[in-house]
């Protein structure tokens, strides 16, 4: 289970990555370069760390609750919608 929630959610952060890096750089444009330097390094080091992390253990205890057959769906359509969203972002 563990693994199958790190799949998860690497996809979504390698998905949305780009996103949320261009958000954190227009709310950081006002600062000088050294301290969005800093701060980007801040984020991408602590900050996906930590989101990452607790996405993780969130959606195990999620994952848990689950009875066998309905686990087996809601795992393959988690990565078929990825996918999609992946193909519609021209990721693929």
């Amino acid at each position: 289970m563990n693994s199958i929630s790190v799949g998860i959610v690497a996809t979504v952060l390698m998905l949305y990555g780009a996103c949320i890096n261009n958000y954190f750089k227009r709310i950081t444009k006002s600062i000088p370069f050294l301290g969005r330097f800093v701060l980007f390094v801040v984020l991408c080091s602590v900050g996906y760390a930590f989101a990452s992390s607790q996405m993780v253990r969130f959606l195990k205890k999620l994952l848990y609750q689950l009875p066998d057959l309905p686990l087996i769906g809601v795992i393959a359509g988690c990565f078929v919608l990825l996918a999609f969203l992946a193909k519609s972002g021209k990721d693929i």
